[in-house]
């Protein structure tokens, strides 16, 4: 099943031609893009490598959706992981393409996402020195999306989301749509959250006029409450009360707390969940090289974090003006709910990449407006 052929051979290298002419037309929109774009497309995918050999030595949900790819179980076009097996048996079946050749179009998707996120990110980044340009280059951002599985395709949907909220393209609206839409067929929860953040944003900021608001939303709300019952079924919460809910939030909290990189995160506070998410496992917990690693970034974060509010003398306003209140209650509330039900740092390490990218992009933001305010007043 993972065994190498001269055609296997010949499908990489067409994989990764073809993924560098998509990575290339969607990114490079200017000459000054096109070392910025191939560095970023070199790095994920040796990275989408490095995790194809990392779940070859160890257990992997990526080994275990192509099996079910290649042999037929295809469940359907349904969110969760039988779109996964779906998705991958394109490749798998159609193309009659190996373990690692499947993995490359999971690269891709991945990849689309980084060069998303370096588009959104490009024009604080000319304000700044160039070292700021390695934001990008976080390595667990790209080692847990350029794997087979449902991390890439949510990082892509994440990225997605903030290129299409963060620049006034005439396809915005149809780049929300997408990025909902592959949200919604991997975890459903999170594009629901998507859903909510806007509700709250419609309501706080949208400039429409007050009898359009009352029209609209009921249709929002009976679009929500229809959508429901299907995320209750699908993250397990058996009845939509404060019961439930309580119970869901428990019951997470147990599950996934044994093992080396588990935390009792239900005796913490909520600020403490919430560190612990973001910015945890930091070096002086780390018990593997993995997560020496993790731990660095987490520091190198952390600082980012405290040195940007630091500098701009914690002005939180920047959070809530105009279209970044949309993006923060999407990051607030998502945080909030995978930290309150996550009890294991290493699953922590790779979903919350279904919002940091948002987050860095609201540092970068604050920062940018510190640096044009102080520019103004020195003039």
């Amino acid at each position: 099943m993972y065994g190498i052929s001269f055609y296997q051979n010949m499908l990489t290298i067409a994989i990764l031609i073809a993924s560098y002419i998509v990575i290339s037309i969607v990114g490079c929109r200017k000459k000054e893009d096109f070392i910025t774009v191939t560095a970023l497309f070199i790095w994920h995918t040796l990275f989408s490598v490095t995790y194809y050999l990392y779940s070859l030595a160890n257990v992997a949900d990526a080994t275990l959706y192509y099996a079910r790819s290649v042999i037929g179980e295809r469940t359907g076009f349904y969110p969760g992981t039988p779109f996964v097996n779906y998705f991958s048996s394109i490749l798998s079946q159609g193309a009659d393409a190996s373990y690692l050749n499947t993995t490359l179009l999971y690269n891709l998707v991945g990849t689309i996402g980084l060069v998303l996120l370096y588009l959104s990110l490009k024009k604080y980044f000319k304000a700044f020195s160039w070292y700021w340009i390695f934001i990008l280059f976080i390595p667990s951002m790209s080692f847990w999306s350029a794997g087979l599985g449902k991390d890439s395709v949510s990082f892509f949907a994440t990225c997605l989301f903030l290129y299409a909220i963060t620049t006034s393209k005439r396809a915005s609206l149809l780049n929300i749509a997408i990025a909902f839409f592959f949200m919604f067929m991997v975890r459903p929860h999170i594009a629901a959250l998507m859903i909510v953040s806007y509700v709250v944003y419609f309501i706080i900021k949208s400039k429409v006029h007050f009898i359009f608001k009352m029209f609209i939303l009921p249709i929002i709300g009976f679009g929500l409450f229809i959508s429901v019952g299907f995320v209750q079924q699908y993250i397990g919460l058996d009845e939509a009360s404060l019961n439930g809910v309580s119970g869901y939030i428990d019951g997470r909290q147990g599950l996934n707390s044994r093992g080396g990189s588990s935390l009792d995160i239900a005796s913490m506070s909520y600020p403490m969940q919430m560190f612990t998410y973001i910015f945890r496992p930091l070096p002086f917990e780390a018990s593997s090289a993995v997560a020496l690693v993790t731990s660095l970034e987490n520091t190198m974060i952390l600082f980012l974090f405290i040195y940007i509010l630091v500098k701009s003398k914690f002005n939180f306003r920047p959070f809530i003006q105009g279209k970044n209140l949309w993006l923060f209650t999407y990051v607030f509330i998502t945080c909030s709910i995978l930290a309150m039900t996550t009890a294991n740092l290493g699953i922590a390490t790779r979903q919350k990449w279904m919002f940091m990218p948002v987050l860095l992009y609201l540092l970068i933001y604050i920062y940018h407006d510190y640096k044009s305010n102080n520019s103004k007043v020195c003039k």
